[in-house]
């Protein structure tokens, strides 16, 4: 006999209370108390004895069922604890091997940082030094430049002062014959080519 719901399982525990009390019940209406004895007891004890093993009867499936099922569950639970477990580990070992391998990342960073640092100082230094020598003969070129026209501009004056020199010492020195011997020469030039 197989009890799949909940009403039929209801109805049957009352029947079993029912049958506990019905005997002490009749034999107490009978006013047997003290007739029947120790067989009263009996029965009585019989009627629990059948109750108990008709509720384990009736029981014993959904309670295996239950227990078993709880079981399953309990053992999923532990299976799922170990799982987390050996997953939190293998994070704590990735994260312990991080952070070993974390001080030799920062000091490889430092020497690269320190390399480049190097590296742009060197360039930015030798970028000066061409800046500096781009300078250097631009003002060279410069100066050839303007001391080439000062040497001209002083060759000029240095001429206009000796023909000056030479005009007022030949003024000084020229006399009235030569003079007239000259503008003669200069006729007779003159003269000539007409």
């Amino acid at each position: 006999m197989k009890f799949r719901t909940r009403p039929a399982l209801t109805t049957l525990l009352a029947a079993a209370v029912a049958s506990l009390a019905l005997p002490g019940a009749a034999w107490a209406a009978e006013g047997a108390g003290g007739k029947w004895g120790i067989w009263l007891e009996a029965g009585r004890l019989l009627n629990l004895l059948l109750v108990v093993a008709l509720l384990v009867w009736v029981a014993r499936k959904p309670l295996a069922n239950f227990f078993a099922s709880r079981s399953q569950a309990i053992r999923d639970q532990l299976a799922e604890a170990q799982k987390a477990r050996l997953d939190a580990e293998r994070r704590v070992a990735e994260i312990n091997a991080h952070m070993s391998s974390l001080e030799d990342e920062l000091a490889e960073i430092k020497a690269t940082a320190e390399r480049d640092a190097r590296e742009e100082y060197q360039r930015l230094l030798a970028d000066a030094e061409r800046d500096a020598q781009k300078i250097v003969e631009r003002a060279r070129r410069e100066i050839d430049g303007l001391t080439r026209a000062a040497q001209l501009e002083l060759k000029e004056h240095t001429a206009a002062l000796s023909v000056e020199l030479a005009k007022e010492k030949i003024r000084n020195e020229l006399t009235d014959d030569d003079r007239k011997r000259l503008f003669s020469r200069f006729v007779a030039k003159l003269g000539g080519r007409q």
